[in-house]
């Protein structure tokens, strides 16, 4: 059986400063996803963010509530999945959209009914891309999912994948905030999560991402402890899919358990 590869894309990494979608570097991790699946070594399942981001630019207002955050999200998906579908498919792919809730993957059948959906789309060659239901899971929009962190680890170990590759704006687990301490120093190898690697995140908000690293160190000891290898990387360095797939030491290794 081919091995399964879960990457998560933050919502930092599709947007811009000014809150635009990024259409290059989205374009850019698309290409390297596919550069990886030709090669016909992995499958990949793509957890996706920014949707909330993508729909407020359409309706042109910074939404606040959560009412707005759902309006947002119902709207922003649409253009979400229209880039992912023009850029894999301008690689030859087709994708396919699942959107998940917290409560719905807790209950079996939905659980083993998503299992099989995957499974089968894979199977075809088709990729699918995976998102919280924003629109009507209320409490995903807050932290409790942590960006789509949480909903990587779930997914991948649904899929018993090989690895996680969790995206965002930082090279990995520091030793401190290095955005406000410029002698912390990069973590790039963890056997395991523990209480004492779990207090260095510390997290910076920036109004667009609901994740930060305390949600992906919990997502990464989620899935270690499933025995699949996380690495945490920055999603905006030249061909960094493909070096975590060669193996190069970037970013931060988190060990299967």
């Amino acid at each position: 059986m081919t091995p399964i590869v879960v990457v998560k894309i933050g919502t930092n990494l599709l947007t811009t400063e000014d809150r635009r979608l990024d259409l290059n570097n989205l374009r850019d991790l698309v290409h390297q996803i596919c550069d990886e699946l030709d090669r016909g070594q992995f499958q990949v399942v793509v957890v996706t963010s920014g949707a909330i981001t993508c729909g407020a630019e359409r309706m042109g207002f910074i939404p606040k509530t959560v009412p707005e955050k759902q309006a947002a999200a119902a709207v922003g998906q649409i253009l979400l999945m229209q880039e992912y579908a023009r850029f894999f498919g301008g690689r030859g792919r087709a994708v396919g959209q699942l959107l998940l809730t917290k409560d719905g993957l807790e209950n079996e059948i939905v659980r083993h009914n998503t299992q099989n959906t995957l499974a089968h789309l894979m199977k075809h060659g088709v990729v699918p891309i995976v998102n919280e239901n924003d629109s009507v899971a209320t409490n995903e929009i807050g932290p409790k999912f942590g960006d789509n962190d949480e909903l990587s680890a779930v997914v991948a170990r649904l899929l018993s994948a090989r690895r996680l590759i969790l995206l965002s704006d930082i090279e990995g687990v520091f030793t401190d905030n290095p955005k406000s301490n410029p002698k912390a120093t990069l973590i790039t190898e963890i056997n395991q999560i523990d209480d004492a690697i779990l207090n260095m995140a510390k997290d910076v908000q920036n109004g667009r991402s609901r994740g930060g690293m305390a949600s992906k160190l919990n997502a990464a000891k989620d899935a270690s402890e499933a025995g699949i290898e996380v690495v945490i990387a920055h999603g905006r360095r030249a061909g960094i899919v493909s070096a975590i797939q060669r193996g190069d030491q970037v970013g931060t290794k988190v060990g299967a358990q």
